[in-house]
């Protein structure tokens, strides 16, 4: 192993860690699964990282991993998906307000999972649209009107909560 290879796949882990291990806890809603998805995430980026072919940013390259690795957890095992108040999402602490960033964690988690995955990938990866469609092999006009179904559903979940005009 070299030690290119081995300083920029450090990189690369400390740059991504935190939000691959909370893209894997967003879609598994099960903290000990999602650490186990994104340790096998970033396995297979590492074993990977030489053909990596730079037709897509890293940030891509290992949300895709990191998706179908919970994929497989999922084909793979059957678990309960119900999540208890101390699995809470660990949120940074410059968060301004954690109450609301739980409070819609929660919401997004409970959203259908073709509705789920967009709205991660897009609100909590910061992944544009052609990049979602790319991720998930579907047109960008499918990944547009599931973003938009999943933000009604959100509306209606959190008009309680938050004070939409």
């Amino acid at each position: 192993m070299s030690t290119n290879k081995k300083e920029t796949f450090t990189l690369i882990y400390k740059e991504n860690a935190q939000s691959i291990l909370r893209l894997c806890y967003l879609y598994l809603k099960n903290e000990s699964l999602a650490q186990d998805a994104a340790q096998d995430t970033f396995v297979k980026a590492y074993r990977s990282l030489g053909s990596f072919k730079k037709d897509s940013s890293i940030n891509t390259w290992l949300t895709s991993i990191a998706i179908n690795t919970c994929k497989s957890i999922i084909r793979k095992k059957s678990y309960n998906s119900t999540v208890s108040l101390n699995e809470a999402i660990k949120i940074p602490a410059q968060t301004p307000d954690k109450e609301s960033f739980i409070t819609v964690s929660e919401a997004v988690k409970s959203l259908p999972e073709d509705l789920r995955i967009v709205a991660i990938l897009k609100y909590y990866r910061e992944l544009k649209t052609k990049e979602i469609a790319k991720i998930l092999k579907l047109p960008v006009t499918t990944v547009n009107y599931r973003l938009l179904k999943a933000k009604e559903i959100l509306k209606q979940k959190l008009k309680e909560d938050f004070d939409y005009d």
